[in-house]
């Protein structure tokens, strides 16, 4: 860089980058690998919960939010726990199985400092042109 000039062209570069799709084609990637980790935590009975998580990359003006999601109707009773009715009485609690929390913990124990790097290390290279 010789002069203001090249850096203001560089940070618009890196700036147009990101906002073109660098932060949403990451945060896609990223919301696939929560998934995958939430999936190996979700017990399988008929296989049906498992098979129900997905993501999807909301975009804002800042960033983008990761949704993971499961429309099976007892995923949330089974992730969070409820109440064991027989007979219109509540006789116990299931505790929930949290494998939500517990597979983006592990997201982020294991994948999520390298995936922002290459998020910045694509920035990087946008920037320099």
């Amino acid at each position: 860089m010789k002069s203001l000039e090249d850096l203001e062209r560089a940070f618009d570069r890196g700036l147009n980058a990101w906002e073109s799709g660098i932060v949403a084609a990451h945060a896609e990637k990223m919301g696939k690998k929560i998934v995958r980790e939430v999936k190996r935590e979700t017990k399988v009975v008929s296989g049906n919960l498992r098979r129900r998580w997905d993501s999807r990359v909301e975009g804002r003006s800042d960033g983008a939010d990761i949704i993971v999601e499961n429309d099976a109707e007892y995923a949330e009773p089974v992730n969070n726990g409820h109440r064991v009715v027989r007979g219109g009485r509540t006789v116990g609690y299931a505790e929930g199985r949290h494998m939500l929390e517990t597979g983006i913990a592990t997201y982020q124990n294991v994948y999520l400092k390298d995936d922002l790097q290459g998020m910045v290390d694509d920035l990087g290279k946008k920037m320099r042109g």
